[in-house]
């Protein structure tokens, strides 16, 4: 009997879109049996080493945008999407022969664009998963332009889009399914972690360049070295696990971090990423729930926020009373929808 061939376009810009990814291809392969190959370019080394056996083809699929520190750079982002979307024509005549020499029988995309435009000329179901469009961000930093025109024309030949809790309104996708959070599963407690404490507070830290606190015992990324604080292990894939045994998560609105918080019941302290469009619609959801607050930048750059440790961490007891749609398994919803495609 054939499995089915699943081709997933996996965004570049930081590990959020590729966590989520990996929750979905591990349970594509329990469900389905799935065949999944990946393209990313940045997450594609972390990708492979989370799937064994699963093909991680690297590529860069979308430029995302420049950062610095905690803002959009908007001069050398526009500069980074119009070279990006002129370079369209090589990408999908590349992708168009993989997907037909490859017999693939779905495209996924987190969430670029013109992989739906591959998929549309080979006679190829395709889905979009996210919570936002690069629509979105780059019509708010930009307006309309050439380039969002095209992006959304790419969005549009897509059959359809799962969407994620904590969404905008996605509305270029004229086919759109509502499911539960998307998040890899949690297999392991703190006193399974070597080097975490027992008695203190944790707290993971997400940088830009955070200060070290006093008050409580910080966990950093593997890529972050701050002097009093432990970091992840180097050659750890199942960071949640880490994220769970916290008892507060302060960081910007990455979605990965966030879906990972609240289901494993951890209250945020969230850091706005200026010019990023994404994060009103984060924040304002967790703050609805009343699950974390934001708090400015600033806060996090001179430790400020530890004056708020008790309260925050206090957040925990309204996990209890969240929205029915955040206790669902979104992961299996997906499982379900993708069954009728392939």
């Amino acid at each position: 009997m054939r499995h089915p061939r699943i081709c997933f376009y996996v965004s570049d810009f930081g590990y959020g879109h590729a966590a989520r990814a990996i929750a979905l291809t591990r349970e594509l392969q329990e469900a389905l049996s799935a065949e999944v190959t990946i393209r990313t370019g940045s997450p594609a080394e972390f990708m492979a080493r989370s799937l064994p056996g699963v093909e991680v083809r690297w590529g860069q699929n979308d430029p995302g945008v420049v950062m610095e520190g905690a803002a959009v750079e908007g001069e050398k982002t526009r500069a980074a999407v119009e070279r990006w979307v002129a370079s369209w024509d090589d990408y999908i005549a590349t992708e168009r022969s993989f997907l037909h020499d490859h017999q693939i029988d779905l495209v996924l995309s987190d969430i670029a664009p013109q992989p739906f435009l591959a998929a549309e000329e080979l006679g190829i179901p395709s889905f979009g998963i996210s919570n936002f469009t690069w629509h979105l961000i780059y019509t708010h930093l930009f307006g309309k332009t050439e380039e969002t025109d095209r992006i959304a024309e790419a969005y549009r030949a897509a059959d359809g889009a799962l969407i994620l809790p904590l969404h905008e309104p996605m509305e270029v996708f004229s086919n759109r399914r509502e499911v539960g959070l998307v998040a890899r599963r949690v297999t392991r407690g703190r006193e399974d972690l070597r080097g975490l404490p027992r008695a203190r507070p944790l707290v993971y830290l997400r940088p830009p360049e955070p200060a070290a606190i006093r008050g409580c015992t910080c966990l950093v990324p593997s890529w972050t070295e701050i002097p009093g604080t432990i970091s992840i292990p180097p050659d750890e894939t199942e960071t949640q696990d880490w994220i769970a045994a916290c008892d507060l998560v302060v960081s910007k609105p990455g979605y990965s971090s966030i879906s990972e918080a609240i289901r494993a019941g951890v209250p945020m302290a969230l850091f706005r990423r200026e010019g990023f469009a994404e994060d009103d619609h984060l924040i304002s959801g967790i703050e609805r729930m009343g699950i974390g607050r934001e708090i400015p930048a600033a806060a996090v750059l001179d430790g400020s926020w530890v004056g708020d440790l008790d309260s925050l961490t206090g957040l925990r007891e309204n996990f209890d009373r969240i929205d029915d749609l955040f206790k669902r398994d979104g992961t299996k919803e997906c499982i379900d929808i993708l069954r009728e495609m392939v």
